[in-house]
Parts: structure tokens; C-alpha cells; sequence
């Protein structure tokens, strides 16, 4: 984990190096030299983090880099501050006096950041004297020590294997795709994150007696480490138990020998476990020739993407985590509790969250410990005796993790910022990233901007079946005790990113807001959304590095008043309020010219009348909410070229006549919030000109329900509010081909309403809120062919619901996108 620390860093040097700053000889020469060093250094730390948990030297040195590495991108981040502090005034004679003050004072920083990299470079020649001193090198080329590591990434799980419960549905699906009549050949692929069962389950399978007539077949290991000579090899060994001259054969050679053995035999069984990538799938398939007999081919993956690409017809199957009942029965296996200890052992199953090698080395773990006491001190701290006490559980869950880009590291080691079982944004937790310098505006490329890059990570974690860190803190009902815990401490320079998490309804005084700014300088990440406060204080315009500022929630008709300050703040990329508090803004705000994210509500409840400026220069704005229409269409469209969520309201002012021109010219929407208090929508023809439009919430009366055709076809989720159709929507709505979301709330008065032969044919989600004088509701044949959940409230009148949603599950409470 320490090595996604230092390639950050190296980055960041990396970057300053690149650019043109004006800046002494030394200092640049000091940050050549540590980016030299540390990218040395990461070599060494590389194969060193993977063995830390074996030794303790290791783990203290690690700790030493990844140190200088932070310190090295504070002292970088400082001198940004510096250049944009002591910039030349341009005119008049006290101008010129106080530049050269500033130059003095400038030259007096530089001095310090010098004398500050000096300091860092003697601590990087101390830790690589410590490397040789500690014996690191020799105790990761311990041949041992690669030896159990390549040994347990390719250890099959039938050779060990464990009785695992849960499989009896996973084990009749695969068996009927395996026996199937189709003789083409069939490939099934398992996916699902490390200790889940995968490989167990193959093996299940790979010995059915259902299975038997498979009389050629084979199993191999690929793992992340993979030689594909070896691979063939171990193939052509197991499909056909002989040794064969291979080592004048090279990959081809070897490729053509397996296909022309398997050709001439008869149907054949092939298992082909734990494949990291797609391209070691390529290289190996070429060597099963479909020969019409019924061949099958089982694929095992930790990555979903992998899964889905094996073959265009593959049977893609994903394993799930065990139900508390299954994890319990599968514990009981061998650790058999008495009573007084039932009630310990299900705390501490449950905390295994389902994943069967956590359950099983647990009840290992606990199999000769008969008292209470010893399994109390077990559960208080579960995860440190399961890693103790199996070093397979070890290195089976930081596998996905050492496979992860740099990038990629940090944003994983992020979700350390949230307690268990906190429910999160992901559009929050991606702007995040941003501001934390995980994503970099240096891969916008081809019309790809940070806020898409960000969404591929947050996939790519979910596919890899993945979803600690550095200085990042959160804090929990009290920031004053908080402080007193850390007491004065020079670490404080590190800390780069603070959550305050309020759960009570007491408000924080402002002044203990402020002692924050004074001890944490360098934070660029500050998270108040959660504090209930009056205000911010002027103070918070000191800390200038911020990048994410999120607002405190009010919770009072007044607005929070943003001070004047905040104009200084010029690295900031994220301003968000809370979910129902107003802010008055000052002119200030239009001097953030790096500014990406304003959103303060969701849905608009209120605002502060005053105007939110935002200047008349083009913007970096992706997202933009709410503001008032009347505000909105005084800015030019052309200085909002990013513009990809807009949340819009009106000013309820009588008299006043809207359209929504203005809106068309914004074609780079992917969402749009309209909420019209008073007057009705205006006619939305305009949105049509929007072609990446994907999400509409339109608040307020419609005319006529058929205004709604002239969405664009990439709209997949609606939502009506307060529309007063007098006449059925349904119509209409169902004619919007890739539709998959929609809520309807108090949209229609009428009393009938008729979803039509073959409406709505994406829709997966559907509800439908007060909708008081509904009394008949008739689906037809072919309507609603995808749906998956579904809600329907405060619908008194409705006496019957149509069958073919009756069985439908409801919609989950939570939402996450």
C-alpha cells in the first residue's frame, strides 16, 4: 500500500519538473534528485511491501518512505502557494514597494523549501543505508519467500479442498449448462472477489459424478503470475498424463501440439482456474478446437470484464457472498460452539460478511479454544487473527490489490475514510478523487474529462469484485475532544484530507470549526456537510490548498453567509452544500477559476436570493446546481462548454414567462433538474437537442403529456413531480425505448390509466407515488418485459394491481448512483 504513496509522489515531482516554474537552480536540481531516488527506491518497495507481514524491519522501513514521500509533495504543494502568494503587483509606486517586499519575502520561503529538501534527501540517503543494514534486499530474494508466494498463487483448491455450503443452486445452474444437449463447444465462466469459493465450486463441479463420461480432461492454474509455456505444459500433462520433450518447443509450437491431441481424442473437460486478464484467455483458448462433440471449458476469474469476454456465448455466472444462515451452518462444520458461546461465534460470522475462507479459517482459528474469554478477544479484533492466523487469507485478499494500478491504490485505499456499513454517494466519492489528486486533468484526452476516468476506476473496482490509507481522518461527534486526543503533534503537516461526522443534532459552535483551519494547514479535502454550524469564519480562506470543500448544514431558514475569503481559495475544484441549507455567496465566488462542482441541493428546496455570480469568463463546470433560471440565462452558454449537470429553479416571480431555448444550447447535458414553482414547465422541444441527455427530474405542471416524446432516445431515467396530467402519460412514456428508471409522483388526476402492447420494453424500475383518483390500471401483452422492482404508494383508489407487476420485488430504500 506504501507503493501507491510513493508513485503519487514521484508523480507530483514529475509534474513540477514538467512545468515552467520559476524557481532557483537548487531547488529544482533537489526535486530532480528525490524523484530519482524515490523511483530507486520503489523498485525495492515494491517486492518489500508484498513481504512486510513476515518481518517488522521491513514494515518500519516501508513506513520511512512512504513519510518522505508525503513530506516531499507537501513541500512541492507549498511552493505552489508561494508563487501564487508573492505574484507581482503590476502598476503604481506602492505596488512596486510591496513587490519588493514580496520578493523578499519570497526569496526568505524559497530559502526554507531549499534548506526543507536538503533535510528530505539526507533522510532518503539514511533510509537506503537502512535497507542494506536491515538485510532487505537478502530477505526478499529469500528463495523461500518467492517460492511460498508463487506456490500459493497456483495451488488448486481441489487439492486442499474445503467443504463449502451454499453451492447447491450454483452446482445444479452450472451442471445443467455443462450436460446441455447443444454440442458446439460451451464455456462457463465463474466470477466473483478472492475467497469466495471459486475455485472450490470448479472443482465441485470438475468431480461430479454427473460428469464422469468426460474421460479427457485437464486443470490448470493461471494466476496472476502466469508463464503461458508452463501453462501449455501443465495441460498437456493433465489432459494426457505424459511428459513430453518441450523444451525445444516454444509457445506456438506448443499451442499447435494441445490442439492436435485434443483433436484426435474424444470430448474433453478443461478447467481453467483464477485468470487475471483477458489476454492470457486469448493466448490459451487457441488451443481447444471445437469439434461438435460437446467440449466444455469452465473458467474461473476474479474480474467480471474477464468473465464477459471469454466467449460471445459464454454462460457467465456470478458467485455470491453466503447468507448469515449458510455462514453459520458452514462454521458449525468445525467448530462446534456450546451454548454460552452461540451468541459470540454468530457476532463474529456475521463480521466475516459471507466469504466462505474468512468463515472457514475462523472456525479453524477457534476449534480448541472451548472458553469465553478466548473468544472474546478473538472477536474484538476478528480481521488481525484471521490474517494471523492463515497466511493464505493474507495473500488471497491482497492479490486484487497489488494487481491495481497506482491510481487505482489510492482510490481503493480511500474507502478507508468511511466507518463499516456507512452508506455513501459514488458521485461524491468520485469528486473526491479528484480533489485528493488521484485523477489528473493530464488524462483528459479525446473529450474524456477527470469526472469519466473516475467513473471507469469506481467500474473497475466493482468488476475486479474489490469494493487504510495514508493521513486521511474522520472524525466522529467532536472535533475539541478530537484534538486533545492527537495532542501537539508535528504530523499534522500530513494530514490532507478531514471528514467531520456529526450524528447528533448539536450544533458546532463556529470557533471550534476554526481550530481546525489553524492545525490542519494543508488540507485539501474538508468535508463539514455533516456538521450542523451558523457559518464557516473568514478563516477558512487560509486554507488555500483546499480542492473539495463541502458546506455545514444550517438547518434554519436563514442562509450560511460564505465570506468574502473564499475568493482566495484558488486550487478549489468542489464546493458542495448540504442536502437543505441555503448559502449567500459573494461576488468572490467568480475568481475560482479552477471551480468544477457547485451543487448544494438534489432537488431544490430553497435557495438564497442573492445572486450566484459566477463570473463571464469560460468555465471548468461539469456540474452546476442549483441556481435560479433568471440567473442562469444571464450567463453566456459558451462559457459553460462542460456543462454536464444543471440543476435549475425559478424565482416564482408573477408575470414572469420562461423558456427552455436556452437550456437546448447546453448539448453537453447528461442530466437536468427543473423544478418550476408557480409557472407551468415551458415546452421541453428544446431538451431534444441535448443527445447525451440520460437524466430529466422535471418538478412542476406539464401541459399535455405528449410535450414528453420530444425527449432525446438517450434518456434513461425520469422523474415527474407535481406534472397535473389530466390526461393518461402512459402513452407517451412507454414509447421512450431506453427507458430504465421512472418515478411518477402526483403526475396524474385521472382515473384509468393503460401501459400499451410493448411499452416501455427497457424499463427495470418503475414507481408510481399519490396518485389519488387512480382506479383502473391494465398492462398489456408485452409491456413491461424487463421490469425488476417496483413501488407503488398512496394509491387508495386502485383495486387491483395488474398481474404482471403483482410478483414484482420492491424498490430498494437505498440509492447510490
Amino acid at each position: 500500500m506504501v507503493d501507491a504513496t510513493v508513485s503519487f509522489a514521484i508523480e507530483k515531482l514529475n509534474d513540477f519538473l514538467t512545468q515552467e516554474v520559476n524557481t532557483r537552480t537548487g531547488v529544482k536540481d533537489g526535486v530532480r534528485w528525490l524523484k530519482d531516488e524515490l523511483g530507486y527506491l520503489q523498485s525495492s518497495l515494491r517486492n518489500a511491501e508484498a513481504n512486510q507481514e513476515m518481518n517488522n524491519l521491513i514494515r518500519l522501513w516501508n513506513d520511512n518512505v512512504r513519510d518522505v514521500a508525503n513530506e516531499a509533495v507537501i513541500i512541492l504543494e507549498r511552493f505552489s502557494v508561494l508563487q501564487e502568494e508573492h505574484a507581482a503587483p503590476k502598476q503604481g509606486f506602492l505596488d512596486h514597494l510591496r513587490s519588493i517586499i514580496w520578493s523578499c519575502k519570497k526569496e526568505a520561503n524559497l530559502y526554507d523549501i531549499g534548506k526543507e529538501i536538503e533535510l528530505l534527501k539526507r533522510r532518503v540517503v539514511e533510509i537506503k543505508n537502512r535497507r542494506d543494514e536491515y538485510g532487505i534486499p537478502n530477505i526478499i530474494a529469500d528463495p523461500d519467500v518467492q517460492r511460498r508466494r508463487r506456490t500459493l498463487l497456483r495451488t488448486t483448491s481441489f487439492e486442499n479442498e474445503v467443504d463449502v455450503v451454499g453451492f447447491k443452486d450454483d452446482v445444479k445452474t452450472l451442471l445443467a449448462e455443462l450436460v446441455r444437449e447443444d454440442p458446439s463447444l460451451g464455456v462457463i465462466s465463474i466470477h466473483g472477489m478472492g475467497g469466495l469459493g471459486k475455485t472450490t465450486l470448479a472443482s465441485n463441479l470438475y468431480h461430479s459424478s454427473e460428469l464422469s463420461h468426460f474421460e479427457t480432461r485437464a486443470w490448470v492454474c493461471v494466476s496472476q503470475e502466469y508463464d503461458i509455456k508452463d501453462v501449455l505444459k501443465t495441460m498437456i500433462k493433465s489432459f494426457f498424463g505424459n511428459e513430453l520433450d518441450s523444451m525445444k518447443m516454444d509457445e506456438v509450437d506448443l499451442l499447435r501440439h494441445l490442439r492436435k491431441l485434443l483433436q484426435d481424442s474424444d470430448h474433453y473437460l478443461a478447467v481453467i482456474d483464477d485468470v487475471w486478464d483477458i489476454e492470457a484467455w486469448e493466448r490459451i483458448k487457441k488451443a481447444f478446437p471445437d469439434k461438435n462433440n460437446g467440449s466444455r471449458i469452465i473458467v474461473t476469474t476474479r474480474n467480471k470484464k474477464v468473465a464477459e469476454r471469454v466467449d460471445d456465448r459464454c454462460f457467465v455466472h456470478e458467485l455470491r457472498f453466503l447468507r448469515e444462515d449458510e455462514s453459520w451452518q458452514l462454521f458449525c462444520k468445525r467448530a462446534t460452539p456450546s451454548h454460552n458461546l452461540e451468541k459470540l461465534g454468530r457476532e463474529m460470522v456475521r463480521k466475516c460478511r459471507g466469504l466462505p475462507l474468512a468463515v472457514v479459517v475462523l472456525s479453524g482459528l477457534l476449534l480448541h479454544k472451548k472458553n469465553y474469554e478466548d473468544w472474546a478477544k478473538v472477536k474484538d479484533h476478528i480481521w488481525r487473527h484471521l490474517k494471523g492466523d492463515s497466511v493464505q487469507i493474507q495473500e488471497i485478499l491482497s492479490l486484487s490489490y497489488d494487481d491495481l494500478s497506482s491510481q487505482m491504490r489510492q482510490c481503493f485505499l480511500y474507502f478507508a475514510r468511511y466507518p463499516e456499513d456507512h452508506i455513501f454517494r459514488v458521485n461524491k466519492l468520485k469528486l473526491l478523487w479528484i480533489a485528493e489528486g488521484f485523477i489528473s486533468e493530464a488524462e483528459e484526452v479525446d473529450g474524456v474529462v477527470m469526472e469519466d476516468v473516475a467513473d471507469d476506476y469506481l467500474n473497475e473496482l466493482i468488476n475486479r469484485n474489490m469494493i487504510q490509507g495514508q493521513s486521511r481522518h474522520a472524525i466522529y461527534n467532536g472535533i475539541g475532544k478530537y484534538l486533545k486526543l492527537l495532542g501537539p503533534s508535528s504530523d499534522d503537516l500530513k494530514l490532507r484530507s478531514l471528514a467531520v461526522i456529526n450524528n447528533r443534532n448539536d450544533r458546532v459552535e463556529l470557533e471550534e470549526i476554526k481550530l481546525l483551519y489553524t492545525r490542519f494547514i494543508y488540507l485539501k479535502v474538508l468535508d463539514l456537510m455533516s456538521v450542523k454550524s451558523h457559518g464557516i469564519g473568514e478563516e477558512i480562506g487560509d486554507l488555500v490548498l483546499l480542492k473539495f470543500l463541502g458546506l455545514p448544514d444550517n438547518l434554519c431558514p436563514e442562509p450560511i453567509v460564505i465570506p468574502p475569503t473564499i475568493g482566495k481559495l484558488k486550487k478549489l475544484q468542489v464546493l458542495r452544500g448540504s442536502s437543505f441549507s441555503s448559502y449567500e455567496f459573494p461576488r468572490e465566488i467568480c475568481e475560482l477559476k479552477e471551480l468544477r462542482h457547485l451543487r448544494f441541493l438534489k432537488f431544490p428546496q430553497k435557495l438564497s436570493r442573492r445572486s450566484l455570480n459566477i463570473g463571464s469568463h469560460p468555465t471548468k463546470l461539469p456540474t452546476l446546481g442549483a441556481i435560479w433560471y433568471e440567473d442562469l440565462i444571464q450567463i453566456d452558454a459558451a462559457n459553460l462548454p462542460n456543462l454536464r449537470t444543471l440543476v435549475v429553479t425559478n424565482k416564482s416571480i408573477a408575470g414572469n414567462t420562461y423558456t427552455l431555448d436556452y437550456i437546448g444550447n447546453l448539448t453537453r447535458l447528461h442530466s437536468i433538474s427543473l423544478k418550476f414553482r408557480i409557472a407551468v414547465i415551458p415546452i421541453i422541444k428544446p431538451l431534444s437537442y441535448c443527445k447525451r441527455l440520460k437524466w430529466v427530474f422535471l418538478w412542476g405542471k406539464i401541459k399535455d403529456p405528449s410535450d414528453l416524446s420530444f425527449l432525446p432516445d438517450s434518456v434513461t431515467n425520469l422523474t415527474l413531480v407535481s406534472s397535473e396530467f389530466t390526461m393518461d402519460p402512459m402513452p407517451t412514456l412507454g414509447c421512450l425505448s431506453n427507458l430504465t428508471g421512472l418515478d411518477l409522483y402526483k403526475v396524474y388526476v385521472g382515473k384509468k390509466m393503460v401501459c400499451n402492447y410493448d411499452a416501455f420494453p427497457s424499463l427495470q424500475t418503475l414507481r408510481l407515488r399519490y396518485l389519488p383518483n387512480l382506479e383502473e390500471w391494465h398492462v398489456k401483452d408485452g409491456a413491461l418485459p424487463s421490469l425488476k422492482a417496483f413501488q407503488l404508494d398512496h394509491c387508495e383508489k386502485l383495486d387491483m394491481v395488474p398481474e404482471r407487476v403483482r410478483c414484482v420485488p420492491p424498490i430498494p430504500d437505498i440509492y447510490t448512483h
